[in-house]
């Protein structure tokens, strides 16, 4: 995380907003602007503002100027070391939404041309799979997974980026295959290798999560945004997802996705292979039903979530939260394509018949884009 700077009010994009605001801010929201005030000689009122949110000084800001290419307030709810946690908005009705930033034939690159059979991944078949890395008691660990979206940006769970204050989360992990490899390396039939480039962390600049986790409801609105301290260059073990752009991609339901991850595995362990498996999608009535079957006290939306399930109990776990569900679709060429977010199921993970809960990708298009920078 970047300092902030000392400035005018005026010139501090949020903190401004949220003050000349109608609606009066949450408690919160106002403890967090009386702790960014600074003093700045001969300023009335100044406020440590972060680089990203300053007004360059020739700037002029009026109260009753508006613009729709801007997404609504995003919020600092955390400070003190480590990447600052903000929330993000759905962008207002009409507002101009820079859908560049998303890569649509760039992405979802398809190398191994293949159904999988069995659980095992080859080097290069999932370029865009992250490692999510906090730190506790000075030692890193992995507990959750995350997809590449463009050159700056980690798709995940909101419940993995709003951790405890023991637990902070502070790299992402990109290229990794196999943790107990330092290369990793596709063999062929004749000997030949095909070696991957070392797998290396980024360090984070900030973090989005959506204003409505865990409101009303638990379990919805479970989705984040991570944005890495610099641009990282793509090569054949990096690479970003697609996300459903356009409105053809967004309206389909397809009979079965692949889940990828690092999760727990039948032995109760985490995974140092990067593992996949294959579930059949469960209409939302059919999922909630199970639930209430099983005693499991969850509200489902068919709006915002939706669900899957593996035969032979496949499913989603522990250290699979926050990765993408998604398949190959049609889409300018055959793509890999994002359409969940790993965000809830069972502890015992695969129980028999009880379907995985993941966040609807395609409901959140809008707020994806309005949350990111350029």
């Amino acid at each position: 995380m970047t300092d902030g700077f000392c400035v005018s009010i005026e010139r501090c994009r949020n903190i401004y907003s949220i003050v000349n605001s109608p609606t009066p801010p949450s408690r919160g929201i106002q403890n967090y602007i009386k702790k960014a005030a600074c003093t700045l000689p001969e300023v009335e009122r100044s406020v440590c503002c972060q680089p990203m949110e300053v007004v360059p000084a020739s700037t002029t800001t009026s109260t009753t100027t508006t613009t729709t290419s801007a997404p609504n307030v995003i919020v600092p709810v955390k400070t003190g070391t480590g990447p600052v946690i903000m929330i993000g908005s759905e962008p207002d009705p009409g507002a101009t939404l820079n859908w560049s930033m998303l890569p649509t034939t760039s992405c979802g690159t398809i190398t191994i041309n293949r159904i999988a059979h069995g659980n095992a991944t080859r080097v290069f078949e999932f370029p865009w799979m992250a490692l999510l890395r906090y730190e506790s008691n000075g030692e890193l660990s992995d507990r959750c997974g995350g997809s590449l979206i463009n050159n700056r940006y980690v798709l995940t769970a909101a419940h993995c980026v709003r951790t405890s204050s023991s637990i902070k989360l502070v790299k992402v992990r990109l290229g990794e295959h196999d943790k107990t490899k330092e290369i990793d390396c596709h063999v062929y039939s004749d000997g030949e290798q095909d070696c991957a480039d070392a797998a290396y962390d980024v360090d984070i600049e900030s973090m989005v999560v959506h204003k409505e986790y865990n409101r009303p409801i638990k379990f919805r609105h479970d989705i984040a945004l991570i944005r890495m301290v610099r641009e990282i260059d793509f090569s054949d073990s990096v690479k970003p997802i697609c996300l459903p752009v356009n409105e053809d991609t967004r309206r389909k339901v397809l009979p079965r996705y692949i889940i990828t991850g690092w999760g727990t595995t039948e032995q109760q362990a985490l995974s140092d292979l990067l593992l996949q498996a294959i579930v059949d999608h469960v209409p939302i009535p059919e999922c909630q039903q199970k639930m209430n079957e099983n005693f499991l006290y969850v509200n489902l939306a068919d709006e915002w979530q939706m669900c899957a399930a593996g035969k032979n109990l496949v499913d989603s776990c522990q250290g699979d939260s926050g990765g993408p569900l998604g398949f190959s679709v049609n889409v300018a060429g055959s793509r890999f394509v994002q359409f969940g977010i790993v965000s809830a199921g069972v502890k015992s993970c695969g129980k028999e018949s009880v379907p995985g809960i993941y966040t609807r990708v395609t409901s959140y298009m809008n707020w994806i884009v309005a949350n990111m920078q350029p």
